[in-house]
C-alpha cells in the first residue's frame, strides 16, 4: 500500500499513461487558478496598507511561476508526457516554499499557511504514496529547521509540534487517498477495456470501431490505409472441429493483423470480420504484407480474404464509410475467388 497505493506493482505501470494524463489535466486546472489568486493576491496587498505588503513579492513570483508551469503543461507536456510528474512535484514544492515563505514572514505568530499546504497538497494529484510521503518528510524538516533559526523559541516549539504531528496525519492521509484514487482509476481502466475489447480476440471491438471511425483522419496528414479482412470456413470449422477451434482461428487471425497494423487500430466488427487501418503509409508495401500474412495464416490451415483500400487527404478530409466500402467490397471479390477454387468449393456457404 505504501508503494504502490495497494496495487501490484505491474498494474501501476499499466496505469501510468492514464496517471499522467489525469495529472496533466488536474495541473492545468490548478496552475491557472492558482496563477490568478496569487495575482490577485499581490494586487490586493499593494492595494493595502496592512501587513499583507510584506507579502506581495512573494504573491507576484509565485504567481509566475504558476504561470510558468501552465504554459510547460500546454506547449511541452503534449509532446513529452513523462514530464509532467516533474510539473506536479515543482507545483508542490512552490505551494511548500509559498507557505513556509508566508509562515516565516510573522516570526512571532504560529505558522498557519505551511501546515495547510502540508495537509492539502499531496491530495490534489495521482502519484505513489511512497514519493508524496518522501516529500511531505522532506519539507516537514525544512521547516522545523528554519523556525528553529528564524523565529522566538516558544512560538517554534508549538510550529514543530504542530508540523511534525500535521505530517504524521498528512502521510497517513495520503496513503489511504491515494490508495482509494488509484484503485478507482483501475476500476475505469478495466471497465474501458470491457467496453472497447473483444474478450475472444483481444482486439478492439464493434463498439470502440464505431466511436472512432470519424476520428481517423485526425490520425494522417496525407493518406489512410483501410484493410478488411474475413476468415473463410468458420462456420464449418465450428462444425467439423468444434468451436473451441474455431475460435482458436479467430485468436490467430487477430494477432497476425494487431502485430501488423497495432493493436489500437485493430478491430474485430463481426464474427468473422476484422478490420484494420494504417495513417500515411505506403499502399504497395500494405499489400505485401497482407499477403505475406495471408500466406503464413495458410501455412496454419487458415484460410483469411483481404481487401485494401486507400484514400488520399484530400482538403482535410477523407470519407471513411467509403474508404470501409471499397475495402470491403475487394474483399468479397478475394472471397469469391477463393471459393472458385475447387478445393474450396464444397465449403461454400
Amino acid at each position: 500500500m505504501f508503494l504502490y497505493a495497494g496495487i501490484e506493482k505491474e498494474e501501476y505501470h499499466q496505469l501510468r499513461p492514464r496517471i499522467r494524463e489525469e495529472n496533466r489535466v488536474l495541473l492545468e486546472l490548478f496552475s491557472e487558478l492558482g496563477g490568478v489568486m496569487l495575482f490577485l493576491l499581490f494586487i490586493m496587498s499593494i492595494l493595502s496598507r496592512g501587513f499583507a505588503t510584506v507579502n506581495s513579492t512573494t504573491y507576484l513570483v509565485s504567481g509566475f511561476v504558476m504561470v510558468a508551469i501552465l504554459l510547460c503543461v500546454r506547449f511541452v507536456v503534449p509532446q513529452h508526457p513523462a514530464f509532467v510528474m516533474v510539473l506536479v512535484y515543482v507545483f508542490e514544492i512552490v505551494l511548500y516554499v509559498f507557505g513556509i515563505r508566508i509562515s516565516m514572514l510573522h516570526a512571532d505568530k504560529p505558522a498557519v499557511s505551511a501546515v495547510a499546504f502540508l495537509l492539502v497538497s499531496p491530495l490534489l494529484f495521482y502519484d505513489r504514496p511512497v514519493r508524496l510521503s518522501a516529500l511531505i518528510s522532506a519539507v516537514t524538516a525544512v521547516f522545523c529547521v528554519m523556525v528553529v533559526r528564524l523565529k522566538q523559541p516558544d512560538i517554534a516549539k508549538l510550529d514543530i509540534w504542530n508540523m511534525v504531528t500535521f505530517a504524521i496525519v498528512a502521510i497517513v492521509t495520503t496513503i489511504f487517498i491515494m490508495t482509494i484514487k488509484m484503485r478507482a482509476l483501475r476500476q475505469s481502466r478495466q471497465i474501458e477495456y470491457l467496453s472497447q475489447t473483444d474478450l475472444l480476440t483481444g482486439v478492439k471491438n464493434r463498439n470502440h470501431y464505431e466511436n472512432q471511425l470519424q476520428r481517423y483522419p485526425e490520425f494522417c496528414s496525407s493518406n489512410l490505409i483501410c484493410v478488411y479482412g474475413d476468415v473463410n470456413g468458420l462456420h464449418e470449422t465450428n462444425n467439423r472441429k468444434g468451436h473451441q477451434a474455431g475460435d482458436k482461428m479467430l485468436r490467430e487471425v487477430a494477432e497476425r493483423m494487431q502485430q501488423a497494423f497495432g493493436p489500437e487500430h485493430t478491430y474485430r466488427i463481426g464474427g468473422d470480420e476484422f478490420v484494420a487501418f494504417r495513417a500515411d503509409g505506403q499502399l504497395e508495401t500494405t499489400l505485401s504484407e497482407v499477403d505475406r500474412m495471408g500466406q503464413e495464416l495458410s501455412r496454419h490451415g487458415y484460410h483469411v480474404s483481404f481487401g485494401v483500400a486507400a484514400q488520399e487527404k484530400e482538403q482535410g478530409t477523407i470519407n471513411m464509410r467509403e474508404l470501409v466500402r471499397e475495402a470491403e467490397n475487394k474483399m468479397y471479390s478475394a472471397k469469391r475467388e477463393f471459393y472458385r477454387e475447387p478445393e474450396h468449393n464444397r465449403r461454400s456457404r
